[in-house]
Order: C-alpha cells, then structure tokens, then sequence
C-alpha cells in the first residue's frame, strides 16, 4: 500500500536510501531512549521529564498542539503515548542490530513505517496492529503534519518479549512464536479493529490525571493489559490458510463470500442470497465463513460499518445523521446504539474526544512540507 494511496505525500528518493546514507547523528535504534529524548529536547520549554524515566513533549512550543509522552521502563521496553498534532509532517530514520516487536493502538493516527524492499506499513484508521522488525533493518517513520495522533506505540525486544510476561512460547501464537525466534519476516503480524474494551483502554489512560512515577506505574499496567487482549486475538483468531478448514472449496467459499461483503458492507446481501450466489447453502457458508475468519458475517458487516464511522466522524464534515446514512443505517437511533455497543461511547462523544484539535495549523491549508531534522522548523514555527 502506497502513501499516496493513503493520502500521504510519497516519499522523496533520499528518504527511501539505506541509514548508512544518513549521518551518524541523524540515525539511531528506535530504542535508544537518550537520543529520541534529545530528538525534541532543544527546544526551550517544550521538553519536560515528568518522571525518573519518563519524558514529555509539549508540541504547542514546536507549532502543533498536545502532547507526547516517552517511558523507558527498562532496556527491553519503550513506550509513546501521543495524543498530538505536528505542524508539519516529520521523518525519522532508524538502524536496529537485533529484533523489535511493535505494538501499536490507535485511536486515530496517520503514520507510515517504511524498509527497504516492502510496501509501507500505513496506519492510518482505529486499530491494533502487532508488527515484526527483524535486526539489520533500516526503518524510516513518516508521521502527517496537521492530523491528529493519538494512542500508544510500544517497542519491545523480541529477545526479552516472553519472558517479560511470564509467558511460556506455547503460550504463544504460531506467528508470535515465529517472530521471536527469527522465522518471521518484516511486516505486520497481525491486526485487529478497536472494541469497546481497548478503546476505553486508551481514552481513560490517554486522559489519566496521574503524575510522576505512578503514571509510569499505570502505563505499565495497561502496556501489560493491551498485550493480554492483544494475545487472546490472536490466538481466538484461526487462520484463512490452516486452522480449521481442511477443504480448498471452503476456503475458497469463506473467500467469494468476504469479497462480496468487502463490496456490499453498508447495505449487505441476505445471507441465504450470497449463499446461493457463491454456490452453497446458508449454513455452510456461514460455518466456513466463521471458521475462517474469527467472526460471522453480521460481525464483519458491523466492524466494517463501525470502522468507516469512525473514520468520517473523525473528519467532522458530516453530521451525524449524516454518518449514520452514509454506513448503510436508515434510522439514527439504530446506528447510535450500535456505534455505542461497539465503541463504548456515543457517536457524539466519540467525535468530541477524538476529533483533531480544533487549533488552526498553518499546514492545514496549505501543502504538507518534510521537517528537517537539522532545521530551525524542527523547533519553532515559521
């Protein structure tokens, strides 16, 4: 997936060479917490520790609004709690000699990771993502300026991963066990939407009025929570190419029946229509379909429903109304109570909380420009 396909800028053929093209002071492993400390330090009054290993970013001095937020908890772990906006769209290289595992929940956020020889990873809508980094890899962070960044972005080494959480490697996922023993390759491991749970997760953690150590305290335990819920997806998840089909003619009814509804989410087909339609009866297909994928059919419809929801209330151009009728809901008060049971939240709270901030960005009007790392707009607004 390209970032022009995403709405993002494409990347200039300097940004995509090897780190070996870039300075020394320019590149450095993603877990290096003293050189990402002095990334935005500078900067008189916009760097703040708030605890002995735990560091905050005020972007409202760099010309953006929020706040990130960094913790170390030891050498295996690295955490970032954004909930932020750049003025401008920043690139950031890095060069890591061993294995990372990347966990990443997003509330909204419009970032690529970039390696050499693979599409970009794009995130850029309400998710959970685990992601494999093998050692040797340059890895080049493009985050958007004038969009809104917000949840939590955890490195671990994939060394100390299991042991970290008591886990046993047959307490592991197949592809998790592949990861951390260096049969995975780069790329996302797995993703999932947010439910109800997770996104609660992060807003109440995200908001938390805790200070000091016992904020650190707290992200530990919901670094730890999201991992557990993350796990637990995995492993309730079977996969399209093993798990419980057996039969090539399953998969491939599970597969007709998903490309349909990829299509038709908003306003989907009978289920005993598209059962005929790809040649089997209704609860054959809704057993492969299940098998398959983790989820019925009704569940698919809704996650996709509710995804694009909070994709356009994001943007607050429509009302919500207006959403409602543009997700397939004919009836407002059916879609606020599904947004509801599915988010944890109503549509409007929803759009209160996460909507991007209301300050007015001077790129938000005009193109996007790259942030030198050795410039003075690193630092201060034009």
């Amino acid at each position: 997936m390209t970032r022009a396909a995403n709405g993002l800028n494409a990347p200039s053929p300097k940004d995509i060479s090897s780190g070996k093209h870039h300075g020394s002071t320019d590149v450095w492993s993603p877990m290096d917490f003293e050189q990402e400390l002095g990334r935005m330090g500078p900067a008189e009054g916009a760097f703040k520790r708030f605890a002995r290993n735990g560091a905050r970013t005020l972007h409202h001095m760099l010309g953006g609004t929020g706040t990130s937020e960094m913790v170390r908890f030891d050498d295996g772990v690295l955490l970032n709690v954004v909930n932020c906006v750049l003025p401008l769209m920043a690139t950031w290289h890095y060069d890591t000699d061993e294995a990372l595992i990347m966990l990443r929940a997003s509330l909204c956020c419009d970032v690529a990771f970039r390696f050499e020889g693979i599409p970009a990873i794009v995130f850029n809508r309400p998710e959970v993502t685990l992601a494999c980094v093998p050692g040797g890899q340059h890895m080049t962070v493009d985050v958007m300026g004038a969009s809104r960044q917000q949840g939590f972005i955890a490195l671990f080494r994939a060394s100390t991963f299991a042991a970290r959480f008591g886990l046993a490697p047959d307490d592991l996922p197949s592809e998790m066990r592949n990861a951390l023993t260096g049969a995975g390759t780069v790329g996302r491991i797995a993703s999932f939407p947010l439910d109800h749970r997770i996104a609660s997760l992060l807003a109440d953690t995200i908001d938390t009025r805790l200070e000091g150590e016992m904020r650190v305290v707290q992200y530990a335990g919901r670094l730890a929570e999201l991992v557990a819920y993350t796990m637990d997806a995995m492993q309730r998840t079977p996969s399209l190419n093993g798990g419980a089909l057996h039969l090539r003619r399953d998969i491939s009814l599970a597969q007709a029946a998903l490309d349909r509804l990829q299509q038709e989410y908003r306003r989907p087909p009978l289920f005993s229509d598209l059962a005929h339609d790809v040649g089997t009866n209704q609860n054959k297909l809704k057993a492969v379909f299940k098998d398959a994928f983790g989820v019925t059919m009704a569940e698919y419809c809704l996650e996709r429903r509710m995804r694009e929801a909070q994709q356009l209330l994001l943007e607050a151009s429509l009302t919500v109304a207006q959403v409602a009728e543009r997700v397939g809901y004919e009836h407002q008060s059916s879609f606020a109570a599904a947004f509801r049971g599915h988010v944890g939240m109503s549509a409007r709270e929803y759009r209160q909380h996460r909507a991007p901030f209301s300050q007015t960005l001077e790129t938000a009007t005009g193109p996007t420009r790259k942030l030198d790392k050795g410039s003075p707009e690193k630092r201060h607004r034009p």
